[in-house]
């Protein structure tokens, strides 16, 4: 049986992290028989573009391999991109297990946070306001609405109903994978600055505060951006007890259905 696993993510759950170990990897894996076919573009998915998958194609990729890996964070709530793929890989007999990683929703919002600071931080700088204005509560309450993790996650096993999906924890990506492709010996050490790390709530709400002071000269707000992806690993108070409680209690509901439908606790224990 040809196999491919399908990692869409989500966001801010280890990706980046689990895409270089399989980069890094890649002659080791082929070994085995498992590929992870990559551009050598600088973003490390390789899935991004799931609507071109031909059964053509698929056959391409199993020239060499019997299990393909496919991975990119940026589908997780795009199910929909996948229909080409769950076509060519139902006419070509190949089984699609989808994986998805998920992270205590405190711990994903402060990510998110961080994730949108660090890609918009040139536009918010030059506007001279952060988040359009939004203080940190507003953009947590605004993604708690928009973000429907059941039903992103329904999407995907409607798409490949052959097999369940399987759901991990993010700290736990290596226990997850390790059996699924079954390859001895593989490296999982990635330099931290590779993995995307986020930054601290603590230098977010300094750089956030910075940004809409006009006072502040932009240099002077830039040095400071800088200076904290060299903080990462150092404690954050930013992340208080009450703004974790705060969060959890926003999500409390998408909790309980993550854990009716799919039987996966995604609770922090505070």
């Amino acid at each position: 049986m040809r196999r491919l696993f399908l990692h869409v993510g989500s966001p801010k759950c280890g990706s980046t992290y689990l895409q270089r170990v399989l980069l890094n990897n890649q002659d080791k894996l082929l070994k085995h028989r498992v590929a992870y076919p990559h551009d050598g573009g600088v973003h490390p998915g390789n899935a991004s573009n799931l609507e071109t998958f031909t059964p053509e194609k698929i056959e391409h990729l199993f020239a060499e391999a019997d299990t393909i890996f496919l991975s990119h964070e940026d589908l997780f709530a795009r199910s929909a991109l996948a229909k080409s793929l769950a076509t060519a890989c139902l006419e070509k007999g190949v089984q699609v297990q989808v994986i998805v990683f998920l992270r205590p929703f405190s711990e994903f919002i402060f990510g998110d946070y961080s994730q949108f600071l660090k890609q918009y931080f040139e536009t918010f700088l030059r506007n001279r306001t952060a988040f359009d204005g939004r203080n940190f509560e507003q953009f947590a309450v605004d993604r708690a609405r928009n973000l429907n993790i059941v039903g992103y996650l329904k999407g995907w096993r409607s798409m490949f109903p052959e097999s369940p999906i399987t759901l991990g924890k993010q700290k736990e990506i290596r226990n997850v994978i390790e059996p699924l492709i079954n390859v001895p010996h593989l490296s999982w050490d990635v330099r931290r600055e590779h993995a995307n790390p986020s930054l601290r709530m603590f230098d977010c709400d300094c750089i956030v505060k910075a940004i809409n002071d006009k006072n502040i000269p932009k240099a002077d707000v830039t040095n400071l951006f800088k200076q904290a992806f060299h903080n990462t690993q150092e404690h954050d108070l930013g992340k208080s007890t009450s703004r974790i409680s705060w969060i959890e209690a926003l999500f409390a509901h998408q909790n309980e259905k993550l854990l009716l439908e799919f039987g996966f606790d995604n609770r922090r224990l505070i």
